[in-house]
């Protein structure tokens, strides 16, 4: 009987002592990494970012898109050249299709104040129609609000490494893939949640900076952003799509280029026109290889330049 009690006694303190390392690793993994809220890394990072950094009720601007959206505006040079751009948030979540930023827009309703949505994109956004599988927006609003009960905060957290394995990968990668700014995963926010790109010489990955994108778009993706230009009108924002620059050697000799940047500016200005949104076409800046990470990828140089031609634009628009 004795030996039972030992051998029970035993046990419990080996689990309360795993249940204690197990708990103290997830409260360490979610200050220093962003847990799993959804099925994409770049996305919980930009969450964990708006709840960390971010103030929702003083947003009002934010710039939407999947890498050229994070790329290829740097929000914090677009508030410095923007007299009405005053706070703004880059909502970009790397690889998102129109579909998927038409979701990302659902959570415009934690931000009451804001004011304009600039959808930063290229036409080579245009043919993909994937959506979020795993996406709660009403719950995610809640969470970057912190308004979340303490109760449903703390089991989000514990249950956020229910797979240990998937956490510690994370954990693994997250230094290598996503904090070196000459990389295209890099996830190194400024102030307002936007990645400047380092990348220049031999960091330059030749097949994305020779090979144009094939001319391919899908009209629901078009009518996806007919669908955002109409919400945001009704809403009383002012809706903007940044039509960001493809590199000019390659928009000059490739005529498939051409037409399809065309074919996008024209499809795009048919969605927008019905709602009051505004193209800002921004090829006609005319940047040279200096500005660019790839084809269509700008670099931390680039980057600054659209900034001050949107908010230029914007403040002569408003």
């Amino acid at each position: 009987m004795l030996k039972n009690k030992t051998y029970l006694r035993t046990l419990f303190t080996i689990l309360l002592v795993i249940a204690i390392v197990s708990v103290a690793y997830i409260i360490d993994f979610s200050k220093k990494y962003p847990i799993p809220l959804t099925s994409r890394i770049s996305l919980d990072a930009k969450l964990k970012f708006i709840l960390e950094n971010i103030e929702p009720d003083r947003v009002d601007t934010i710039i939407v898109g999947s890498s050229i959206g994070l790329n290829n505006i740097q929000g914090s040079y677009l508030e410095k050249f923007s007299s009405k751009c005053n706070t703004v948030l880059n909502l970009s979540v790397y690889e998102a299709t129109t579909l998927q930023v038409e979701q990302l827009l659902e959570l415009t309703e934690a931000f009451p104040n804001l004011k304009r949505i600039i959808y930063s994109a290229q036409y080579s956004d245009f043919p993909h129609l994937k959506i979020f599988k795993e996406y709660d927006s009403k719950f995610l609003i809640k969470y970057i609000r912190k308004e979340l009960n303490p109760f449903t905060y703390v089991k989000t957290i514990l249950e956020s490494c229910q797979d240990l394995k998937f956490c510690i990968n994370r954990a693994d990668v997250w230094k290598d893939e996503h904090q070196m700014s000459n990389k295209f995963t890099y996830l190194g926010f400024d102030s307002t949640g936007s990645v400047p790109l380092h990348i220049y010489g031999d960091d330059i990955i030749q097949h994305r900076w020779k090979n144009p994108h094939p001319g391919i778009m899908h009209s629901k993706s078009f009518a996806a952003l007919e669908r955002m230009s109409h919400k945001a009108k009704n809403s009383n924002i002012k809706f903007y799509l940044a039509h960001q620059p493809y590199r000019k050697p390659l928009f000059d000799s490739n005529e498939k280029v051409r037409n399809a940047i065309h074919y996008f500016d024209s499809m795009s200005n048919k969605a927008l026109i019905k709602h009051d949104g505004k193209l800002i076409k921004l090829q006609e800046l005319n940047l040279n290889d200096e500005y660019f990470a790839d084809r269509t990828h700008l670099n931390d140089k680039g980057s600054i330049i659209t900034a001050k031609a949107i908010g230029k634009f914007i403040d002569k628009s408003e």
